[in-house]
C-alpha cells in the first residue's frame, strides 16, 4: 500500500507549503541517489519524495489528495469522482540524462548549488547573472605599523563559479556536477601585491580591496575585505587613540622630584615628575599616542608611574627615611575607621 504523501516528507497534513518546499528540500538532499550512492533503495525513497511533493506542492491536486487520497490518482482529468483529477507521470522525474520534463530542476538546482537550466542537456547558462563573493580576511598590524602605515602582500581563497556547470552545481543532465561537488563554485588562492595600510587604520576596521574577490557570473566580481587587528604590544596598551604605559620611578624620585627618560613609539621622550608623586599618578605626553584615521587627531603616551621600595637600606639611609617620616605626620590620620563600641 502507498505511504501517506504527508508521511514521505515528514509534515503534518496542515502544513503550508513553504514548510512542505522545505521538507522537500530536505529529502531530497538526504536520499538523492547520485549523492547516497551506497545505498540501493535510495532511488525508491527519492522517486517517492518526488511524487509526494508534485502531489502536495500543486493546491488542486493537494485538495483531492485530501479528500480521496491514493484512489485520486486514478482520476483521469476531467473523469471518475470530483471531475478534475490528476494523474502521476514518472516521466516527469527523470533526473538522469533521458530528457524528462524534470520538473524539480530549479529546486534541486538551489539543493546542490546553482539553478538547474529547463530543458535538459541542451539548455545554456541560466539567464540571470549573479555577484561574484565577498571574501573577509584578517590581517594583523603591531603598534608601529599602525603608526606608520604599511605596505602587505595579502594571500586570500576566493570562490568562483564553477565554468563546467555555469555555477548551476548540476550538469546537463542535472546530476550533481563532480568538478565543483554539486557547489557551483571552486575555490582558488590569489595574492593581492602591495596591498597600502595607513597609518591610523583602527583595530576592528575594514579595508576593501573592491573586485577582487570572487568572479561574478554575468555580474561584478565580489571585494575583499581586509579586517584589521591589532597584536599586543609588550609595553604599551592601547586606550582608544590614546596609549598607556606604566614606567617605575624610586623612592627618591617620588620624593623630590625628577626628570626620567619614557620611551614612546615614536622615540625616548622626557617626562617630568614633580617633588612628592605618588605611585599610581599619571601623566600625559601629548602626541605620544596613535594616529586615528577617523578623528585625524593623534592621540597622548598616558604615564602610570610604580614607586619601587628598596628592599634594604643602610643605616644612614633609614635615618633620613625616619625623618622624612616625623616631618609629613600621620599619614593615616584621615583614614576611616570603625565606630568605637
Amino acid at each position: 500500500m502507498p505511504r501517506d504523501y504527508y508521511e514521505v516528507l515528514g509534515v503534518p497534513r496542515d502544513a503550508t507549503p513553504a514548510e512542505i518546499k522545505k521538507a522537500y528540500r530536505r529529502m531530497a538532499r538526504q536520499n538523492h541517489p547520485d549523492v547516497v550512492r551506497d545505498d540501493p533503495s535510495a532511488g525508491k525513497r527519492f522517486k517517492d519524495i518526488q511524487q509526494a511533493y508534485d502531489i502536495l506542492s500543486d493546491t488542486k491536486k493537494r485538495k483531492q489528495y485530501d479528500q480521496f487520497g491514493h484512489a485520486a490518482e486514478h482520476f483521469a482529468d476531467g473523469g471518475g469522482p470530483g471531475a478534475g483529477g490528476f494523474q502521476f507521470d514518472p516521466g516527469a522525474f527523470d533526473f538522469g540524462g533521458g530528457g524528462g520534463k524534470s520538473a524539480f530542476g530549479d529546486i534541486l538546482g538551489e539543493l546542490f548549488g546553482r539553478a538547474a537550466p529547463r530543458g535538459g542537456r541542451d539548455a545554456g547558462p541560466p539567464p540571470a547573472g549573479y555577484r561574484g563573493t565577498d571574501v573577509e580576511v584578517g590581517l594583523a598590524l603591531n603598534l608601529e605599523e599602525v603608526l606608520e602605515g604599511t605596505t602587505r602582500d595579502v594571500t586570500v581563497t576566493v570562490e568562483d563559479p564553477c565554468h563546467h556547470c555555469s555555477g548551476r552545481g548540476l550538469d546537463s543532465n542535472n546530476r550533481p556536477c563532480g568538478a565543483c561537488s554539486a557547489h557551483g563554485r571552486v575555490r582558488r588562492q590569489q595574492t593581492l601585491r602591495g596591498v597600502k595600510i595607513p597609518a591610523g587604520a583602527d583595530d576592528g576596521s575594514i579595508i576593501k580591496a573592491r573586485g577582487k574577490g570572487g568572479k561574478g557570473l554575468n555580474g561584478p566580481d565580489g571585494d575583499v575585505n581586509l579586517r584589521i587587528g591589532w597584536r599586543e604590544h609588550p609595553f604599551f596598551r592601547p586606550a582608544g587613540e590614546d596609549l598607556e604605559c606604566e614606567v617605575p620611578i624610586s623612592l627618591a624620585e617620588a620624593a623630590v622630584g625628577a626628570e626620567i627618560p619614557v620611551p614612546t613609539l615614536r622615540g625616548v621622550r622626557n617626562l617630568r615628575i614633580p617633588a612628592g608623586t605618588a605611585g599610581g599618578a599619571r601623566f600625559r605626553i601629548r602626541d605620544g599616542g596613535l594616529p586615528s584615521l577617523r578623528t585625524k587627531h593623534t592621540g597622548s603616551l598616558v604615564v602610570k608611574v610604580k614607586v619601587i621600595v628598596p628592599a634594604a637600606v643602610n643605616d644612614e639611609e633609614r635615618r633620613v627615611v625616619e625623618a622624612m617620616s616625623r616631618r609629613g605626620g600621620d599619614v593615616r590620620a584621615d583614614m576611616w575607621r570603625p565606630r568605637e563600641s
